[in-house]
């Protein structure tokens, strides 16, 4: 792996060396000139070919490479160097100083950042287990492992077995301070949720849903343009937030939570595209 030493202040002024010395060599080139001296087009060519070496370094330590500026050294060759039938006088130097400094310019300002990666869903279940971290704190194992085991029931479709879970749930809420009301909420929609599979009926209008104040305890964010189904979202977010709880906070269930982290996963990708977007 390649390791940067030189330091961020001097990396971001490297540019200005380009347009000074490829400019500086033309402009000693037209000082011998006038003073008649015999070699002075060797300064202006010899200002552009270590301009070109020095925006190539420039190009090198970027964290994105652009080729063209990596190339540029080849092309101050075959111009100046290698003999050929293009002039290498003070126009054409000028010309090429002018390109090298544009290229210059360019790089300092579109390459500096490095590329951004999106995030996997598991980097961003991580990441939001760790956001909620304050959520998690008051939750002690045993209350812990009721909700563990009231989303490991309903993932296992023992709906009747995973309302009693989390009746039993939310009675140990009822006794932590400061009440976290969002747990409550996600524990109150999986309820409905579950007593209406079990009594094989559709719930179209949920009586429990997230409110305002849950939204930073929540995985899926999004804006209401991108919301098809609140009720699904809700869901959705009130799943998340229970593997959360239950991961973080009984130890018993670890194991099998981890096991069943795809199901979590899986509900983040389906909201892949607006949550990378």
């Amino acid at each position: 792996m390649k390791t940067n030493t030189t330091p961020p202040g001097s990396r971001s002024r490297l540019w200005m060396a380009v347009p000074a010395i490829a400019f500086g060599g033309i402009g000693i080139e037209l000082l011998l000139m006038s003073a008649g001296f015999p070699y002075a087009a060797l300064a202006g060519i010899a200002g552009c070919v270590i301009a070109s070496f020095i925006l190539f370094y420039q190009a090198y330590l970027k964290p994105r490479r652009d080729i063209v500026s990596l190339f540029v050294p080849l092309y101050a060759v075959l111009i100046f160097i290698v003999p050929n039938d293009i002039s290498s006088g003070v126009i054409v130097q000028a010309f090429y100083a002018a390109t090298i400094t544009l290229l210059a310019v360019r790089l300092e300002k579109l390459f500096n950042a490095p590329k951004q990666e999106k995030k996997t869903m598991k980097q961003m279940l991580n990441e939001y287990i760790a956001r909620i971290e304050p959520l998690l704190a008051p939750i002690d194992e045993e209350t812990g492992h009721l909700v563990a085991q009231a989303l490991l029931t309903y993932k296992f479709e023992l709906y009747g077995n995973a309302a009693g879970k989390i009746a039993e749930a939310l009675a140990r809420l009822d006794t932590i301070a400061p009440h976290p009301g969002t747990l409550e909420r996600a524990l109150l929609i999986l309820r409905e949720r579950a007593g209406g599979f079990a009594e094989s009926r559709v719930i179209t209008s949920p009586e429990h849903t997230f409110m305002k104040e849950d939204y930073d305890a929540l995985a899926i964010r999004l804006r209401p343009d991108q919301i098809e189904s609140p009720a699904a979202l809700d869901l959705d977010n009130a799943l998340i937030l229970l593997y959360a709880v239950g991961i973080e906070t009984s130890p018993d269930d670890e194991q099998a939570l981890e096991e069943h982290q795809r199901f979590v996963i899986q509900v983040l990708e389906s909201y892949k595209d607006k949550l990378t977007a």
